[in-house]
């Protein structure tokens, strides 16, 4: 019978051979892994088309990956060998984790083997430490809830596929001994900043799943690395002012707004961001209506130029032409463009008295966005005490229509105004803040306060116009020091946003 390893590398960049930790790349770690794993037949790699691979290995290679064709490889894997010459489990893991733990693969697999299970995993570690054991015959029967998924693989698709029907599998788990889930952390090379954070807890002393589980918590400091979102202020004019936003307040009437990003400084901005950040998420969304800036389509190109960036629109739905839409659907219909499109209420006077005029225009760019855009679009709602009994008619009226529907906790911006929250899902126990974390915002004049909740901008952290973005950057890791050693200076003592996650 044996195992065999399979190894996905597909879509991963050629930082995977690139020596780190000081020794082998974390592709040849995951190699010495695989050929570890409990009575092992051997190694398969799935790549994509053209991929470097070392000579000597088996690779099955795709043009392009989708969740259902990941299923399909797993399953051929297996279908390849006659019945009784057939691999009894598969451990699967990605090709950019250099510290993959054969101590958990061991105990995993001894769970698997002990109670027959079809799935195993390990739960509460960081990602990148840990592989999935399915049994030969799961792949194979996944295969019918893997039809028709197209989206390119990610770390948790085979648990996602899985899970759309749970109870009609045997499930197995591994529980770390410190659950490190909210800290989000990928020990992998992927991105130039799960790299670093890897060095840096490698260099402090982590160097499996159980060192990692005491090095972390001791040493949470060193999970700020490089911003992941860059929320951009291209304009200070709305078709709106929502009722629960305190901006019109401080700054002015956003309708009568007529200040806008220049494109060129907002081109080079995003060119910036990827040399700086790497991989990033830019929201040309902070405060004011992107839809409202003249050249709006011109912003959303320049920073999808960088193909390392990704961009996030969060609209009220008014003022998009048609026109531009639909090229922008034909030009980046792969979800390097997101949307998210904020309505709060269904019914129409709720409607009013929370956003103001313009429904009937806004479900209508909510429409034209879902029909373009699909699985890439949003339709969300601000949950508050004022549309809290109307939400579940919100939510069945889009899921109807076939949208995805996000409910947002409603944000007081650091007590500045009256808490309209229907339920407190703050943790028990509070954390560094995620925004202070991984969030660099960035207001139309290229100031830069630590967060967006600081409406009195008590600080500012440097000017991106003026000065380089690691420097800014930088100049936020006292703040994030205080955080970890549980000091919450200025708003931060009255701010519930920590626990929430935008990228």
């Amino acid at each position: 019978m044996g195992n065999l390893a399979i190894i996905y590398i597909a879509g991963l960049s050629e930082g995977i051979h690139e020596p780190m930790l000081g020794g082998a790349s974390a592709f040849d770690r995951v190699l010495e892994w695989g050929r570890s794993v409990p009575e092992s037949r051997g190694i398969r790699v799935l790549a994509d088309a053209s991929q470097n691979v070392p000579d000597g290995l088996t690779v099955l290679r795709r043009e392009e990956w989708t969740e259902e064709s990941l299923v399909g490889a797993l399953a051929e894997i297996v279908e390849a060998f006659e019945d009784a010459d057939r691999p009894e489990a598969l451990f699967y893991a990605w090709g950019d984790s250099p510290l993959m733990d054969s101590k958990v693969t061991d105990t995993l697999w001894t769970l698997h083997y002990r109670y027959d299970a079809e799935y195993t995993f390990a739960d509460g570690y960081p990602e990148g430490l840990a592989p999935e054991i399915l049994a030969a015959a799961l792949p194979g029967k996944l295969r019918a809830l893997a039809r028709d998924r197209q989206g390119s693989p990610a770390r948790n698709s085979l648990f996602e596929i899985l899970r759309q029907d749970i109870n009609a599998f045997d499930v197995e788990t591994d529980l770390s001994p410190v659950d490190l889930r909210m800290d989000r952390v990928s020990i992998t090379c992927d991105t130039r900043r799960n790299r670093s954070i890897t060095e840096k807890l490698h260099a402090a002393g982590g160097r499996d799943a159980e060192s990692l589980c005491r090095v972390i918590p001791e040493h949470r400091e060193l999970l700020r690395d490089r911003p992941a979102f860059f929320p951009i202020q291209v304009t200070d004019r709305a078709p709106q002012a929502p009722s629960y936003r305190p901006h019109a307040a401080v700054y002015g009437d956003p309708r009568q707004g007529s200040r806008h990003m220049d494109v060129e400084l907002f081109a080079d901005l995003c060119r910036r961001i990827a040399e700086f950040a790497g991989d990033a998420v830019v929201s040309p969304s902070l405060i004011g209506e992107p839809a409202s800036h003249p050249r709006i389509g011109d912003l959303i190109r320049a920073a999808l130029q960088p193909p390392s960036l990704q961009v996030l629109v969060e609209t009220s739905g008014i003022g998009w032409d048609p026109p531009l839409l639909e090229s922008l659907a034909a030009e980046y219909g792969d979800g390097r463009l997101k949307w998210i499109v904020t309505l709060d209420a269904a019914d129409p006077e709720l409607y009013r008295s929370l956003r103001g005029e313009g429904q009937a225009a806004a479900e209508e760019g909510a429409r034209r966005l879902i029909a373009l855009f699909g699985r890439h679009c949003w339709i969300q709602a601000v949950r508050m005490n004022e549309n809290e009994e109307h939400l579940e008619d919100f939510y069945r009226t889009w899921t109807d229509e076939g949208a995805q529907v996000i409910i947002q906790k409603f944000d007081s911006y650091a007590g500045f105004l009256p808490d309209r929250q229907p339920a407190d899902l703050s943790p028990l126990d509070r954390f560094p803040c995620w925004h202070i974390k991984r969030d660099m915002p960035i207001l139309i004049d290229g100031r830069v306060p630590p967060c967006v909740d600081d409406l009195e901008r008590r600080e500012i952290l440097g000017n991106v116009f003026e000065e380089e973005l690691e420097t800014v950057w930088s100049a936020g890791e006292a703040l994030h020091r205080s955080h970890v050693e549980g000091d919450y200076p200025g708003p931060c003592a009255k701010c519930d946003e920590y626990y929430t996650f935008n990228f």
